[in-house]
């Protein structure tokens, strides 16, 4: 009891200067070659900060990304890509697109959401922008590595007549192109000794 009434004391403590009181840190991501820790610290007021760590030095850390929700980080297989799925408000989500800088640094290069939705009304044939009033997109994964290509899955609605679910696309980062075209993408990984 005594340990908990000088945590609730420290939590004050912290609370009063200013200083964010982190209740829950986890750190259970890696980026694809084991370097990176993704740390994601959990604050008791709502804002939450993910750190990226070097696994060789846990001493060096870098602050990439505070947010209010949820959020979550995909690396390239290389690493020098990175994106940011930012679960920002209950109707809506923001892609971020980073590239690397340093070891542990890592810049906002793009802001992918509202070109993805573009992408989506001019791939639809809308004349005006979809009307949606929740609208949600996600990367799911690195699809490619040359060029480093993203696999994103956009869901959105207003009503039963104005919604879409799990509708997919491409990003090429080195173009900056979106594509429905899969046929590309799946020729290029698919090897077949004998049909």
């Amino acid at each position: 009891m005594k340990s908990l009434l000088l945590l609730l004391a420290a939590a004050t403590l912290h609370a009063a200067d200013g200083t964010p009181f982190f209740d829950k840190v986890t750190t259970d991501d890696y980026s694809p070659r084991n370097d990176i820790l993704v740390e994601h610290y959990f604050e008791r007021n709502g804002t939450d900060q993910i750190w990226l760590v070097s696994t060789s030095d846990p001493g060096k850390r870098h602050l990439l990304f505070t947010h209010e929700r949820h959020a979550t980080v995909l690396f390239s297989s290389d690493e020098e890509w990175l994106v940011i799925n930012n679960e920002n408000l209950s109707n809506e989500s923001r892609l971020l697109l980073y590239r690397r800088k340093g070891p542990l640094e890592y810049a906002q290069v793009a802001d992918l959401t509202d070109p993805a939705w573009q992408f989506f009304d001019q791939s639809n044939g809308l004349k005006t922008p979809n009307e949606f009033d929740h609208r949600y997109v996600q990367a799911l994964r690195w699809a490619d590595d040359d060029p480093p290509t993203l696999l994103l899955c956009l869901d959105g609605h207003a009503d039963s007549r104005n919604n879409t679910g799990e509708w997919y696309c491409l990003y090429d980062i080195k173009s900056k192109t979106f594509s429905t075209a899969f046929d590309a993408h799946n020729k290029k990984n698919t090897k077949l000794e004998s049909k």
